[in-house]
């Protein structure tokens, strides 16, 4: 009974560091109202990650009056001049669709409702959005599954610390394997769809998801190394766990891959010039 007691407490706790990764990550779209001159309220839904090859970025707000707006975007950190997209209306909804950016691409841009005392911009500041290539469901799967089940026995193995004499072996060994498979197998082939690159951590870059992963498993190959050689590995434990559980508190994709426009435009000036 304590068992089933403490493995539902752990997908229990699993699920809502799950959850907070995903709600508080950049990609997170944007979601809210504003109230339009004739007192009726717009809702608005901003994407902050799209598909690349999709036929552009959706926008869309949903308006019961007829009302103007546009958006004007330029690409990320760039001194590219802004460029406008006027949004139609039709059936309720302004619509327009950024244009699409190769993988890790970003574009920032503003969303502006045209109103009689002036245009009213929809969050106040320009939201970045960036592309991501289609990740096939065979590779995206297992790579989710394989981080649930590795944050899954983290919190096991962490309550097994306040709870029982002492730590079952298989337990911390299977949860290394469940981290590299997760995140250095599939993680990095999820990447690699994503993004065009398999991994862009230390020592090749600073993505910061890719780094997240690797000082997870050094601490807990410590742990391992505790477990099987330490009188008291219950320190070695609990330092694995509260890494990883900091870890899972930074929000997913934080200073994740991004796109150099200033080094892919010199590579473009590059090629053209040979072809000519």
């Amino acid at each position: 009974m304590k068992k089933t007691f403490f493995w539902g407490l752990s997908f229990l706790i699993t699920a809502l560091f799950a959850v907070f990764q995903r709600v508080t990550g950049p990609t997170y779209p944007l979601k809210d109202a504003v109230f339009l001159d004739g007192g009726s309220s717009a809702g608005f839904l901003l994407p902050r990650s799209c598909a690349v090859g999709g036929g552009g970025c959706l926008i869309e707000i949903n308006s019961p009056e007829k009302v103007k707006g546009y958006v004007s975007w330029r690409r990320y950190r760039t001194e590219d001049p802004w460029a406008e997209i006027i949004m139609p209306y039709r059936n309720g909804v302004l619509s327009a669709r950024l244009p699409g950016q190769p993988p890790a691409g970003k574009l920032e841009y503003r969303v502006f409702i045209k109103q009689k005392k002036g245009d009213l911009e929809l969050y106040g500041k320009p939201v970045v959005v960036r592309f991501k290539g289609v990740v096939p469901k065979a590779i995206l799967a297992p790579h989710i599954l394989f981080m649930f089940l590795f944050m899954l026995f983290s919190v096991r193995i962490f309550i097994t610390v306040f709870t029982a004499d002492t730590v079952v072996r298989h337990a911390v060994i299977l949860n290394i394997i469940f981290l590299m498979l997760g995140g250095f197998i599939f993680g990095p082939l999820t990447q690699y769809h994503a993004f065009g690159a398999y991994w862009t951590g230390w020592p090749f870059g600073h993505d910061l998801t890719d780094n997240k992963t690797l000082v997870m498993l050094t601490c807990w190959l410590a742990a391992l190394y505790a477990v099987f050689r330490a009188r008291e590995p219950r320190p070695w434990l609990l330092a694995a766990f509260a890494v990883t559980a900091a870890v899972y508190l930074v929000p997913h994709s934080l200073l994740g891959s991004e796109l150099d426009y200033s080094k892919a435009d010199t590579a473009t000036k590059t090629a053209i010039g040979h072809k000519l």
